[in-house]
């Protein structure tokens, strides 16, 4: 039962290498490797031809985006499972043959997921409830803090779960699924993965498989810039309410938006003087404005 192994790299030439090494250190043996590069400009290509011959190595001569360059993947994939996996991780020994054996023995499974964990071995994040309007309303007046309505109880997070939406660091599925659904939407940007979830989820269960282990070096996989993350993590969840949930929650989306953007703008205007990083947010959060006003008034969907 081969697995194709589709990683997406951008400039992260030593994280890629590690994140390979792992899979062949795997008990699973039968599997292909494809890394779709984004243009890289570390020799991160250079470097996979030398050391893993048999990698399939697809560069592109321009950034594709991270669901363009998993699409073009999954295109070249000859395996009847698929792994979506992040350059910046790295797989246990075992996991491989844990979520295959999982699906094999739970056809009413869509997609399963590791568990994933930080650097130092600690516990991270990776499985959400179903994300709505509502989620952006409660962190455009800071109430997240305090009603929690997208994290699951980190003691659940020890036992397999069914769970709403998966990171996309780790997703692992039958190649059949994409012939179901459609592969990722490239006009989504740290959404892809939630839509990708949603829509497998009409097909069947999402499953957290905590017994498989992956090890996702978070943050280090590309240069922050705020003007690219906070743009795209907004409009990127007004396209998914319009997707999924109609046109009121649409027009709700956008309003609160609207309103989000604005306290951030004066929040940041007051402390901007006082760090740097508040004047960079700050900065972010006026392209944010300009994108913002560019995808209500001109459908602009672009996501760079």
């Amino acid at each position: 039962m081969k697995i194709s192994i589709i990683i997406v790299n951008y400039n992260v030439r030593e994280l890629l290498l590690k994140c390979i090494q792992a899979i062949y250190h795997s008990s699973n043996k039968n599997f292909e490797i494809i890394v779709v590069d984004n243009n890289s400009k570390d020799d991160s290509t250079v470097a996979v031809k030398e050391k893993y011959p048999n990698v399939i190595v697809v560069e592109n001569k321009f950034n594709a985006g991270f669901s363009g360059a998993n699409n073009q993947g999954m295109e070249l994939a000859s395996g009847e499972f698929i792994l979506l996996l992040n350059p910046d991780t790295e797989i246990a020994v075992d996991a491989l043959d844990l979520l295959l054996d999982y699906l094999l023995r739970h056809n009413e499974c869509s997609i399963v997921g590791p568990q994933l964990l930080n650097s130092d071995g600690t516990l991270q994040p990776s499985i959400w409830k179903s994300q709505s309007v509502l989620d952006l309303i409660l962190e455009t007046f800071f109430l997240h803090k305090f009603i929690d309505t997208l994290n699951y109880e980190k003691e659940k997070m020890q036992q397999s779960l069914e769970v709403d939406s998966m990171s996309g660091a780790a997703l692992f599925f039958r190649k059949e699924l994409i012939k179901e659904i459609g592969m990722l939407d490239v006009h989504l940007f740290w959404m892809e993965d939630i839509d990708f979830c949603y829509r497998a989820k009409s097909k069947g269960n999402l499953t957290y498989l905590p017994k498989a282990k992956v090890v996702h070096h978070i943050g280090q996989s590309a240069k922050r810039n705020y003007n690219i993350a906070i743009s795209n993590q907004l409009l990127s969840k007004l396209k998914y309410y319009k997707k999924h949930f109609g046109f009121i929650q649409a027009i709700l989306g956008n309003v609160f938006c609207f309103l989000f953007i604005s306290s951030r703008l004066f929040i940041f205007s007051l402390l901007a003087p006082f760090k740097e990083l508040w004047l960079l947010k700050l900065k972010a959060y006026w392209h944010t404005f300009k994108k913002f006003f560019r995808y209500v008034f001109l459908n602009d969907l672009s996501i760079l």
